[in-house]
């Protein structure tokens, strides 16, 4: 009997574990129709699969306070083009925005984004590509130049 609160102890924490976020995907979202996820050995950023449109939808699964969108554009190795101002997006009271939502009111050309969603003081960091393009995003590229940038290589 001197076992059972302990195994119970156990099996609490491991399913505290079990129902915790990635670092990185802190909330559910989709772009384009596409859920975020987080590939197996990517602890950096969720990712979207297919290209999407410049005036995709960023949708959560709750109405927020406030919705901020940062996209950077980035090379195929993840290296943001800083020759390129980040697109950026502010939405009150919403549970999704457009990418051609943002404050200058220009769509994003085609090419490579990494993005950070800002909802609820928690922020996801997504890697997507708009438009359709004979280079497909890389992911391994992208996790291969954040892992060295997060070691301070």
């Amino acid at each position: 009997m001197k076992c059972l609160p302990t195994l119970l102890a156990c099996l609490a924490i491991g399913s505290a574990h079990a129902d915790e976020r990635p670092l990185f995907l802190p909330f559910d979202l989709s772009l384009g129709g596409e859920k975020a996820e987080m590939a197996d050995g990517n602890d950096l950023f969720a990712q979207i699969d297919k290209p999407v449109k410049p005036d995709a939808v960023l949708e959560l699964d709750a109405e927020v306070p406030m919705l901020i969108v940062n996209a950077f554009p980035c090379k195929e190795d993840g290296t943001v083009v800083e020759t390129q101002a980040a697109a950026i997006i502010f939405a009150k009271e919403t549970k999704q925005v457009k990418l051609s939502d943002t404050m200058d009111k220009k769509k994003l050309p085609p090419g490579n984004y990494l993005a950070n969603v800002v909802a609820n003081g928690k922020t996801a960091r997504i890697v997507f590509q708009v438009g359709e393009s004979e280079k497909k995003v890389d992911f391994s590229k992208i996790l291969g130049f954040l892992k060295k940038k997060a070691s301070g290589e």
